[in-house]
């Protein structure tokens, strides 16, 4: 796989398969002629579309395929498919670890786009499209070939070729040249990385000291490879080093000897003809390791239990010519030796002469060989003298070190028979991830807080907003509160060097991948983390509506939505231009929370936004809208009411009525009452006015008889059919609401106006009410 983590992205296209695509070279270049997004939409809809493959490849792994969580990935890319394929074909290409948009990379920072670039490489992805909307049916056959193992994947073809078998054509994929690949597996025997080399490594890593058939075929098979015996020690010692890279010597000549211990044993069990021979490989393979492992291997000692004394047959099985080439990558390599090369010796070569042989023998291959010493040939030459024969170090160590050195043991026993001090649990506790990212958190903002030049804080802050990425990726949210905070107090702290700075780091965390993927865990946070959550929410501010909107998915709501709507909530009448520009979603339950939303904010500003949300057609949407504008005790949401009913006629006037009186809110009432008051009954008014004195009339309250009775006292010379139908209607009104002011209003009617007036009223007061 090594010239595939190699390859340009610019060789892609040569390494794709040659499997056929019938006619769907043709729908490609239509889709294309068709993208008309602007491409910060597309760049935005290729990150929402790797972070959701990303997240359905991770629980199509961990779940069965009707767990809630699959179910919920599986909709989820559906659903950024489907946004990915509306302005046209979406065509992503796949390198180790980046994808590429139009043969640019999309942002590396965003962790879900590298993860998705390296999940899809594994699978020998190269270029995945997107052509129309796929069914949710299409994406679990997508996830489930994707899934396959490698073996069997490879075995079918490829997933392309997997693929194509699919009746479908919203997806295409293409794939690597498999014959390449399989032709360069094939060349590399024995040491080939399959499952059972995996297996293996993975069971000499955990210590075991059992293997299974096909393992122990495998072990018998690299017996004859020095090159795959030495392959297998590598990479079982790359488990053991230190986070800096550098290596735990004694560890991996420990986990070496394990390696060559049990290939011995193997072979003495299966094929005991072969052992001398196994033997002799084993030490040509030490010969060829780093130095300081194979002399750290020489020095280790042999287990009681062992039935093949590895390191003692290692020894008697190098030759001169081993020994020579040991010893003189060991003194070519910097530093000065020391006595344990002296002590490696003399184990190597027990007797005089031998030593005598083994050191001519090393001084003329470092003459003859460059071993990349950056040390002087006459030094090294030197060593072998002075160290290798007189076991001599004055030289290169004082006295003082050496005595320090040779009662190191001694010190360390008394330090262990001491106990451990009781602030180890203290000591200990600074080392948790926990107290590294707060530690790491508190630094950045005291950065900001005492930086003094505008150029240093914007970069700081830039940091600061990434840290809190990964804080939130973490779920760390009791850590984000005081990064937010700072970030938020750097804007209004006086005087300001970087606010601009500090307000797009904020505007970023809240458009980032990172609050998104947090928000859509809302359920699952316990109260504490909640609180913390919506803390930064709140410090972040508007910035984090489109990510908590992003949790509205399903139809019956849940804990999730719940939460959400309570954050955003919470951001009050900020978040009113994050819900006005969502009001567009076309899923009718996105369209009822919002108008929920912003009933609950309840400020004039809501409604616009709740007004246009009463012109949808879905009665659902509707109700909300109205329940929402009869909560907002302003003038606006009554003008807003009225310009609806005006704009309106037949089923949909009545449904905005019945809307109104199903509420049964009190609060209604008032609203009605403007509406009287702002319309003209003898004009394009008059059914509206009528439709709302049937609606006051649904209510026992005495708030709105004042406009009732000013309604019934309006007059027009000449339009009397329509005064008389609008005074017979207020009068019924009057009647219909029955409360003991509406009686005396109807009486006071029947006394004070004119002479129809009274005499329509006369005749109400004396009538039952319908």
């Amino acid at each position: 796989m090594a010239s595939r983590d190699s390859a340009s992205p610019s060789r892609l296209a040569r390494m794709v398969s040659t499997a056929r695509m019938d006619g769907r070279q043709y729908i490609v270049g239509v889709r294309m002629a068709q993208r008309a997004a602007s491409a910060a939409e597309i760049t935005r809809s290729a990150v929402n579309l790797a972070r959701a493959i990303t997240i359905a490849l991770r629980s199509w792994g961990f779940y069965p395929p009707e767990h809630p969580a699959v179910v919920l990935a599986v909709e989820r890319l559906a659903t950024a498919a489907t946004e990915a394929a509306s302005g046209g074909m979406m065509q992503l290409a796949v390198t180790p670890h980046q994808l590429l948009l139009d043969g640019i990379a999309l942002d590396s920072t965003d962790l879900a786009v590298v993860e998705c670039a390296e999940l899809l490489h594994n699978r020998d992805i190269l270029q995945v499209t997107v052509l129309m909307a796929p069914a949710v049916a299409v994406i679990r056959s997508l996830l489930a070939v994707l899934s396959l193992d490698r073996e069997t994947r490879r075995a079918r073809g490829g997933p392309a070729a997997i693929w194509e078998a699919e009746d479908q054509a919203a997806i295409l994929i293409k794939q690597i040249d498999y014959q390449a690949l399989l032709e360069r597996e094939m060349d590399e025997g024995p040491a080939r990385r399959d499952s059972t080399w995996k297996a293996v490594v993975r069971s000499i890593i955990m210590g075991r000291s059992t293997f299974t058939a096909e393992e122990q075929q495998r072990l018998l098979e690299l017996s004859r490879d020095v090159g795959a015996i030495g392959e297998l020690a590598k990479d079982s010692m790359e488990a053991f080093t230190t986070p800096d890279g550098s290596p735990l010597v004694t560890t991996q000549a420990a986990t070496v000897l394990a390696v060559y211990r049990h290939i011995a044993k193997t072979v003495a069990a299966l094929a005991p003809e072969r052992v001398q021979e196994v033997i002799q490989s084993l030490a040509l393979a030490a010969s060829n390791l780093d130095s300081p492992t194979a002399l750290e291997l020489m020095l280790q000692e042999e287990s009681a239990g062992e039935g093949v004394p590895i390191v003692g047959v290692l020894k008697q099985g190098f030759d001169d010519q081993q020994v020579a080439m040991l010893l003189a990558r060991a003194l070519s390599s910097p530093g000065h030796p020391t006595s344990r090369l002296a002590k490696v010796l003399d184990t190597l070569a027990p007797d005089v002469e031998r030593k005598r042989r083994v050191l001519t023998l090393t001084k003329r291959l470092i003459s003859e060989r460059d071993f990349g010493s950056k040390r002087p040939i006459d030094d090294i030459r030197q060593s072998l003298d002075e160290l290798l024969l007189r076991y001599d170090e004055s030289t290169y160590v004082s006295g003082e070190y050496r005595a320090s050195m040779d009662s190191a043991g001694e010190r360390a026993a008394d330090l262990a028979a001491r106990g451990l001090p009781p602030e180890m649990a203290e000591w200990l506790e600074t080392l948790r991830h926990e107290s590294v990212r707060r530690l790491s958190g508190q630094l950045l903002i005291d950065l900001l807080r005492n930086e003094s030049q505008a150029e240093r804080m914007a970069e700081t802050a830039r940091d600061m907003a990434a840290f809190a990425e990964e804080l939130l990726l973490a779920g760390a949210f009791a850590d984000v509160v005081p990064v937010v905070t700072e970030l938020g107090a750097a804007i209004t702290r006086q005087p300001s060097l970087a606010p601009d700075a500090c307000r797009r780091a904020l505007d970023g965390l809240g458009g980032s991948s990172a609050l998104a993927e947090a928000a859509l865990g809302l359920a699952d946070l316990s109260r504490d983390d909640l609180a913390h959550f919506e803390t930064a929410v709140r410090g972040i501010g508007a910035p984090a509506v489109p990510a908590l909107l992003g949790v509205y998915r399903k139809k019956e709501g849940g804990g999730a939505t719940e939460r959400a709507s309570h954050l955003l909530g919470k951001l009050g009448t900020a978040a009113i231009p994050g819900l006005a520009a969502a009001i567009d979603d076309q899923r009718w339950f996105v369209q009822r929370e919002l108008a929920k939303l912003l009933g609950q904010i309840g400020t004039p500003a809501a409604v616009p936004p709740l007004q246009a949300l009463l012109r949808r057609t879905d009665v659902r949407v509707m109700h909300a809208a109205v329940s929402s504008l009869a909560r907002i005790d302003h003038p606006a949401a009554a003008r807003a009411m009225q310009m609806v009913l005006k704009a309106t006629a037949g089923e949909a006037r009545a449904a905005v009525i019945a809307a109104l009186v199903g509420l049964k809110d009190p609060r209604v009432v008032p609203m009605l009452g403007r509406i009287l008051d702002d319309s003209d009954p003898f004009g394009d008014d008059l059914s509206m006015v009528l439709d709302t004195l049937d609606a006051l009339a649904s209510f026992r309250d005495d708030r709105a008889l004042a406009q009732i009775a000013a309604t019934a006292r309006r007059r027009r010379w000449l339009a009397w059919g329509k005064t008389t139908q609008l005074r017979e209607v207020s009068l019924r009104t009057l009647s219909r609401i029955g409360t003991p002011k509406a009686r005396q209003t109807l009486a006071d009617l029947g006394k004070t106006g004119d002479f129809f007036l009274r005499r329509l009223a006369a005749a109400a007061a004396t009538r039952s009410p319908a």
